[in-house]
């Protein structure tokens, strides 16, 4: 027997294959807001709004519906690492923490098609079911049963339609003789076809199957027969890159698969394979192309409250509706409120920007949206959500919001606290004095994941706009966000809340911010006094951040304003240079030596076409988009050298070294690397040919080579 089998195992000499692996990457910012009127891929909050993913606004209408969401799987694009939870958010973040990954759950590598994968996905289950039904089966020799399992066992296929398994499979079974073995030699055979990609062999093979033989067989092939018609419709379906092709799948054998899977599914409602069957129906209607089909199938789903009774997770479930019909599908397509609340917000979107206004659909009217009015009879909440939705995203009416939504209260879940968001939203955007304690209220009810963070940016955004953004940093403040604290520390906190943070910060980095910010805007605003004065600010242990250390952010190297100045063009420590403009100006030397200083720190505010992140005033319905509290122009390094090109008292060394580095601004591709404006390039030229011309002899003459 243990020769016999050892040769079985060498015989048979299916292909592995190795796991696949995908990844991706964005480069989506997000609004820092919580009135999202329009779509950018990672700006979702935990209210439900037009902005958000639709996916995410599903979510959390399921998770109001069912308790929770179970695991999702671990999509494969990159998942943002957030220090808090105020941050917006993109789909995959939201799925992985409303429900989270299995333990060393890997990334999925079935984008194209999710969830669905390949049809080898289901080997590994598909053959433990197969060894079960073979170890308890009657009229089996002992010996039989070793063969059919050894045979399964080594069944690895690789769904490629290049390897022979159903041949090698059918020579190694050749031994098993008994009825019983022959029909579950006739079903693995057929097994293999399947993973061939030969599907007329493999539907042949599950046809001989005697189904009173075994009770397993008779289900197990019953429900091979629909999915081995399904994969055969599927042949001509997709593209090269995994799309629909032109020809589509094959109609007539999408309706004998769903035949087949309906014939099942009558047979054994509660069968093994029944839930199964019941997502791969959903297949036969995508593929199909039958619209109202699918929804309602996807709608039954949505409703099933038992996990069991679904074949992926709610979050997947999502992924998958939104690829296979929610892009499609139009409000009269609809008929389930939940559903139909998702594609209203989605209809609710319109630009942020007016300028674009033109383009795109326009949003859904308030008369459409109240001829829906029948479908939410059984969901009232919700409907009046969504007209308060459309008051305030779309007809920018925040008063009609109070009447819709006249007192709000959180229970916990997501809808209840979008309406109680909303309102005090609506509260804020009148002016009115009950703002601020509402949304404290939203702040102290936030319970579910993203929530909390959702109503700490409102209330940050509410004291930045009443110029009291000292109350975030307050000892009792509820605002516990850390990006929350440090983006209005960056271009909020005028110089006394800095300096007060600089030694009472809530945390190492919160210190190090409100010392580099400080620093850097009294230096490059002019207030070289005040620079000097706070310069002592900087611990003795400070060091400089690594030449390679990318994790860490530019604005917490305070070290670097020990700058001990530079040797090419010869200048002193940053202290004294801020000591010489605090008594003179406009000193050639010292401008210039400033202008080294913010060169060779890549401090520029155009620094090779990105803006630095403490000069770039986020937009005005942004958190930190208020105006700054410095004054003053920012510090502009062509400035610097036209008034030294224009001091005749500078000195030949200052002005051939400010003429060259004027038109150096503009290396290597005419772009201003200096500061934000544009000079013409014959203006470029005359300061070429004015360095060639009055300072022959100079380094910077000799060095420069073209004006760009």
């Amino acid at each position: 027997m243990k020769q016999m089998l050892a040769a079985l195992v060498i015989a048979l000499t299916f292909l592995c294959t190795s796991p696949a692996s995908a990844s991706g990457d964005s480069s989506c910012y997000p609004d820092w807001k919580v009135k999202q009127t329009d779509y950018n891929g990672c700006s979702s909050t935990a209210l439900l709004s037009p902005g958000n993913d639709t996916r995410v606004n599903l979510l959390m209408l399921l998770y109001d519906r069912h308790g929770s969401v179970g695991p999702a799987s671990r999509y494969s694009y990159e998942i943002v690492e957030r220090r808090g939870e105020a941050e917006p958010f993109d789909w995959a973040s939201f799925a992985l923490k409303l429900g989270p990954s299995p333990a060393n759950g890997k990334d999925d590598n079935t984008a194209t098609d999710f969830p669905f994968g390949t049809r080898c996905m289901s080997n590994l289950a598909a053959g433990a079911d197969f060894i079960a039904a073979v170890a308890s089966a009657k009229g089996l020799t002992q010996a039989e049963k070793a063969t059919l399992t050894a045979v399964r066992t080594a069944l690895k296929p690789e769904c490629s339609g290049e390897t022979k398994a159903a041949s090698v499979a059918e020579e190694a079974l050749a031994q098993v003789q008994s009825p019983v073995g022959r029909a579950f030699a006739s079903y693995l055979v057929g097994a293999a076809a399947f993973y061939d990609g030969d599907f007329a062999a493999a539907h042949a093979q599950f046809v001989r199957v005697d189904p009173k033989a075994s009770a397993w067989l008779a289900e197990a092939s019953t429900y091979m027969l629909a999915r081995t018609t399904l994969n055969d419709a599927t042949l001509s379906a997709f593209d090269e890159y995994g799309g629909i092709s032109e020809k589509g799948a094959d109609d007539s054998r999408i309706r004998a698969a769903e035949t087949e899977f309906k014939n099942y599914l009558k047979a054994y409602p509660a069968g093994q394979y029944a839930v199964s069957a019941r997502g791969l129906l959903r297949r036969v209607y995508w593929l199909g192309n039958r619209k109202d089909d699918l929804t309602a199938e996807y709608a039954t789903q949505f409703a099933q409250g038992d996990p069991a009774k679904r074949n992926v997770s709610l979050p997947d479930l999502v992924q998958e509706f939104d690829i296979k019909a929610l892009m499609q599908l139009k409000t009269e397509d609809v008929k389930d409120p939940m559903l139909l609340a998702v594609i209203l917000l989605r209809d609710m979107r319109r630009p942020d920007d007016p300028k674009y206004a033109d383009y795109g659909t326009p949003p859904v009217t308030r008369a459409a949206l109240d001829a829906l009015k029948p479908a939410f009879a059984a969901k009232g909440e919700l409907f009046s959500y969504l007209q308060a939705a459309h008051a305030f995203y779309v007809a920018d009416n925040p008063a009609e919001v109070l009447t819709l939504i006249p007192a709000a209260k959180s229970t916990g879940g997501y809808l209840d606290f979008s309406r109680l968001m909303l309102r005090a939203l609506a509260l804020d955007a009148l002016g009115d004095p009950a703002a601020r304690a509402a949304l404290v209220s939203a702040v102290s009810v936030a319970a579910l994941p993203q929530q909390r963070g959702a109503a700490e940016l409102a209330l940050a955004l509410h004291d930045e706009r009443a110029r009291s953004a000292e109350r975030v940093f307050a000892a009792n403040s509820i605002i516990r966000d850390p990006d929350i604290r440090e983006i209005l520390l960056r271009y909020q906190a005028g110089p006394s809340l800095l300096r007060d943070l600089a030694v009472s910060g809530a945390s190492p980095r919160e210190k190090q911010v409100a010392i580099y910010t400080l620093l850097y805007k009294n230096l490059t605003r002019g207030f070289y006094s005040e620079f000097l004065r706070d310069l002592p600010l900087i611990p003795l242990q400070a060091k400089r951040r690594a030449a390679d250390d990318y994790e860490s952010p530019l604005y917490t190297d305070i070290a670097l304003f020990r700058w001990s100045g530079s040797a090419d063009f010869v200048c002193p420590a940053l202290k004294t240079i801020a000591s010489n403009l605090a008594v003179r100006p406009k000193d050639p030397t010292a401008l210039l030596c400033l202008g080294e200083f913010i060169r060779l720190n890549g401090l520029d505010p155009e620094y090779y076409g990105v803006t630095r992140s403490l000069d770039d005033q986020p937009e005005k319905d942004e958190l930190g988009g208020s105006p700054s509290q410095f004054a003053g122009k920012r510090f502009s390094r062509l400035d610097a050298y036209k008034a030294v090109i224009a001091d005749p008292a500078a000195g030949a060394g200052n002005r051939a070294y400010a003429l060259y580095r004027a038109v150096y601004c503009y290396a290597p591709a005419g772009y201003n690397g200096c500061d934000a404006t544009d000079v013409p390039t014959s203006q470029r030229k005359a300061w070429f040919d004015q360095l060639k011309k009055q300072y022959p002899a100079s380094v910077w003459a000799k060095k420069l080579r073209y004006y760009w």
